[in-house]
């Protein structure tokens, strides 16, 4: 990437995909020091549901930024399998974070559903996500 837009692209992808991993740990650590899941209006969910609106802003951010950047040298060798994958995780995202917030909802019905969908979409944006940046390293 060349260019102070390419930069300010590639900083925010990686700010995302941090934002991403913190999202993930705060359930993750919560589970395994407490041995269950967290109340639907525990500390521990109000703080993944805020790392998670972080997170969505900063990849709206990232998705934003790049616009201007998609003629730099990385993008265009990149080519599709690196700009597809990173579309792909931002709608992915967008669905994920819908239905974590139906989970918020203490009387929600098919609650097992909804988290199963919930961690598949988490699964599903983090391989994105990686094949995303993983095809622009490689590109680059």
């Amino acid at each position: 990437m060349v260019g102070p837009m390419a930069h300010l692209a590639a900083w925010t992808g990686w700010l995302a995909a941090i934002s991403i991993v913190l999202s993930a740990l705060v359930p993750l650590i919560h589970r395994l020091r407490a041995g269950k899941r967290g109340a639907p209006t525990s500390p521990a969910v109000r703080l993944h549901v805020t790392f998670g609106f972080v997170t969505s802003c900063l990849a709206f951010g990232h998705t934003l930024t790049i616009v201007p950047a998609l003629g730099s040298e990385a993008a265009t060798a990149g080519g599709m399998p690196a700009l597809l994958p990173g579309g792909v995780a931002f709608f992915l995202l967008v669905a994920h974070a819908g239905i974590g917030l139906q989970l918020r909802n203490e009387k929600l019905r098919d609650r097992a559903k909804k988290r199963r969908a919930h961690m598949i979409t988490a699964t599903s944006i983090v391989v994105m996500v990686t094949v995303h940046a993983v095809a622009l390293l490689r590109a680059h």
